[in-house]
C-alpha cells in the first residue's frame, strides 16, 4: 500500500488537484460510477438497483461514498487557504489521502463484482462500509471543528484500525507527505 499512498500524494496532494471521484452517485440515479481517469482509478459503474438485491450493503456504500467524495473535494479546496504551519493542514491532507485510498479499495471491489462470489464480495463491501463510515464521521468532526475555529484538533490515532484495513500507517503517510511542508 505504500506505493499507492505515494501515488496518491504525488498525483492528488502535491499539486492540490481537486476533483470529484464519483460521476454518478447511485442515489439520484440508478448508476454509481467512478469516472476519474487519473492513473489511480479505473472507470467502473454498477447499477445499484440491480445489485442491491444481491449485495444489500451496496446501498450504504453509495451513501458513504457520496459523502466521502464531498469531503475529500472540500478538503482539497480548503487546503490552499491554510498556512503550512497550522497543524490542521497536515491532518486534513492525511484524511484526504485516507479517503482516496478507501475509494481505490472500493474501485477494486466494484470491478470484482463480476468475478468474486457474492458472499465474499458482500463481506468485503460491509468491511469497506464499516471503515469508510468511521472515516466519514472523523472527517466530518474535524472539519466542523476547524470551520468553527475550535483549536482542539482530533488526533488521527483513532484511525489506526482503518489504516490497518488499508495496509498502511500514520508513519507511512507522514513519510510521503512530510516533504510538502
Amino acid at each position: 500500500m505504500s506505493k499507492i499512498i505515494h501515488a496518491i500524494v504525488h498525483t492528488c496532494i502535491e499539486n492540490t488537484i481537486c476533483f470529484d471521484i464519483i460521476s454518478k452517485d447511485g442515489i439520484t440515479t440508478d448508476i454509481f460510477e467512478i469516472n476519474k481517469a487519473n492513473g489511480l482509478f479505473v472507470k467502473c459503474s454498477i447499477n445499484v438497483r440491480e445489485i442491491k438485491s444481491l449485495i444489500p450493503a451496496i446501498l450504504r456504500s453509495v451513501s458513504i461514498a457520496k459523502n466521502l467524495d464531498y469531503y475529500q473535494n472540500k478538503i482539497c479546496h480548503e487546503i490552499s487557504s491554510i498556512s503550512d504551519t497550522e497543524r490542521i493542514k497536515l491532518t486534513l491532507q492525511k484524511l484526504r489521502v485516507i479517503i482516496i485510498a478507501l475509494f481505490l479499495k472500493l474501485n477494486k471491489l466494484l470491478i470484482e463484482i463480476k468475478t468474486n462470489t457474492l458472499s465474499e464480495l458482500s463481506h468485503d463491501i460491509e468491511e469497506w462500509n464499516k471503515n469508510s463510515e468511521e472515516t466519514l464521521i472523523i472527517t466530518s468532526s474535524i472539519l466542523v471543528n476547524y470551520e468553527q475555529r475550535k483549536t482542539n484538533i482530533q488526533n488521527l490515532d483513532t484511525l489506526e484500525r482503518i489504516l490497518e484495513y488499508l495496509d498502511t500507517s500514520n508513519t507511512a503517510i507522514d513519510d510521503q507527505i512530510s516533504y510538502l511542508y
